[in-house]
């Protein structure tokens, strides 16, 4: 019999309708689907009841309270609680812990080790030269174990500043007060000029400054060379070249001093308005107009993406130094640190914390210790130690960076972390068994909280901390949820000193909010947010 091609496309079809029609693929195609959800490293959640309980996060140093659920001391979802808004990473967080990038394992230069092999390599470094210790979260009780280690060791401990804590610098450097005792009263202030902070977009604490915007009593004016989400949010776009913003500043502190607008007194920058309005492209009525809104509606603080003097300088012609919803000095303060950019000098060994990121590189003689509970990959680390996870540990959360309000809050560990996983504290103290616990250092500032008879529990409900009647009343409330707030800012509480205009400084490349994160610690669920965190409506005649 001979076949044609008619006879072989009339069988192909007749055969592939009649697969169609059976149950063999749909059937094939559900086993398939049942055994990849059934591959051994894939987390089996148990079944049993939900329970909610409140924590914070500890992927930022914002501290965002949580609302976890959780089935067998397993973290299932993750929302936000009464005081916060959650960025996308949050959301998803629950699922962190088993990234395909998780570190399990010991590495030394690439090869499988132990934690005794780390250890001995850390005492021999320890014993051979100056330790360093980096920290990028300062003030939580596991950064006062390393701090302690270093001074012991007659070794140096350094921090990594925050976008918040740069753009506060100036003025840390001009009071002389610490960097991490200063904030933005953002809940006091009528107007905010930023020059190219994403405040609508995770700059600072998630939510903080969309919720004071959305109620319409704040007006947000956006100097930027490009259209970003928080520019086209914002109640005014301002675009000026790249690299024209201190020029701006100049020209609007010039106007607000030659015109007497503001009764602050400052030096008067060289930079004139025509100058100004030459660099920037922007009419000098145009930046007349915009220094009269400024104080017309005040309280108004000018803020940078980063630490531009200029800007910093626009804020004493503002008035807005050490003032009601301007640039404060919080109650309790904070302890001056060195930074990491700062670290000079040769070290026999560089310890990193597991919140440093992971584009932070330390001298290349030193050997290096990393510890990291996701592997960032690119690392020049000689040591990578696997550290806990989301909600692995317990640990404190101290004052979020840029926050005018001291607080405190305890994220209790509401998962149970892989067997060879390790805190930088922990591992410190099997070095010196002198360094005191992290559960001793909480114990003590929850009793001190209690002594001074000040401040708040905000939770559920608001209770004074006057009302509890033990410290370990008060650290329950913590460890289940409230957070403790101060009392407002102090006015008056800031003063700065300098002769004359600062000189112009190159500015700084600010990368977007999610650069923040690099794509190996991103959970399947917020790949799509992250990736799509850019879609927003165009203003009318544009095109995305």
């Amino acid at each position: 019999m001979e076949l044609t091609r008619r006879d072989l496309l009339t069988w192909g079809g007749g055969a592939t309708a009649g697969l169609l029609l059976t149950p063999l693929p749909w059937k094939v195609l559900d086993d398939t689907s049942k055994w990849t959800q059934n591959w051994p490293w894939i987390p089996q959640p148990s079944r049993a009841p939900i329970e909610v309980k409140r924590s914070f996060c500890t992927l930022c140093p914002n501290g965002c309270d949580l609302r976890v659920r959780v089935a067998s001391g397993t973290p299932v979802g993750v929302s936000p609680g009464p005081q916060s808004a959650l960025c996308p990473l949050a959301f998803g967080a629950h699922q962190l812990n088993w990234h395909p990038g998780r570190l399990r394992q010991v590495s030394h230069l690439g090869k499988a080790a132990s934690w005794n092999d780390a250890l001995a390599a850390f005492r021999k470094a320890a014993v051979e030269g100056p330790i360093a210790v980096v920290d990028a979260y300062p003030r939580r009780a596991g950064s006062s174990v390393m701090e302690n280690f270093a001074r012991r060791q007659g070794g140096t401990y350094c921090i990594i500043l925050s976008a918040e804590e740069r753009s506060l610098a100036p003025y840390a450097a001009w009071s002389g007060a610490p960097v991490t005792s200063l904030g933005y009263d953002f809940e006091h202030a009528r107007t905010i000029l930023s020059f190219g902070a994403p405040l609508l977009d995770g700059w600072g604490a998630p939510g903080r400054v969309p919720r004071l915007w959305s109620t319409g009593a704040l007006k947000l004016i956006q100097v930027e060379p490009s259209l970003s989400r928080t520019a086209n949010a914002a109640w005014r776009w301002i675009q000026v070249p790249s690299g024209s913003e201190a020029a701006l500043a100049a020209g609007l502190a010039r106007v607000l001093l030659e015109e007497h607008i503001s009764p602050a007194r400052a030096p008067l920058p060289p930079t004139t308005v025509a100058e100004a309005a030459a660099q920037t492209g922007i009419a000098e009525e145009t930046i007349r107009e915009l220094a009269r809104t400024l104080a017309a509606h005040g309280p108004a603080v000018a803020i940078a993406a980063d630490g531009d003097p200029a800007v910093a300088v626009l804020n004493f012609a503002v008035g807005s130094i050490g003032a009601r919803g301007g640039i404060v000095r919080r109650r309790e303060g904070g302890p001056s640190y060195l930074t990491a950019d700062n670290l000079n000098g040769h070290f026999r060994a560089v310890l990193i914390d597991a919140t440093v990121p992971w584009d932070f590189a330390p001298q290349a003689d030193a050997e290096v210790f990393r510890f990291a509970a996701w592997n960032g990959g690119g690392s020049r680390a000689h040591w990578l130690l696997p550290a806990p996870g989301f909600l692995e540990e317990l640990t404190d959360v101290p004052t979020a960076p840029g926050s005018a309000v001291d607080t405190y809050a305890i994220a209790a560990n509401l998962s149970t972390p892989p067997a060879d996983v390790r805190s930088p504290a922990g591992f410190l103290a099997q070095v010196d068994s002198a360094l005191p616990s992290v559960e001793d250092i909480i114990h003590a500032r929850c009793r001190e909280l209690f002594r001074t008879h000040t401040g708040a529990l905000q939770g559920e409900e608001t209770v004074p901390v006057s009302r509890f009647a033990a410290p370990e009343r008060l650290e329950e409330a913590l460890r289940t949820g409230s957070v403790w707030v101060a009392g407002p800012p102090r006015s008056g509480g800031l003063r700065c000193r300098f002769e004359q205009w600062p000189q112009p400084t190159a500015p700084r490349a600010t990368a977007d909010w999610t650069a923040t994160w690099v794509p190996p610690v991103l959970p399947p669920l917020a790949v799509k947010l992250y990736r799509e965190s850019s879609l927003r409506e165009p203003p009318a005649g544009r095109s995305i």
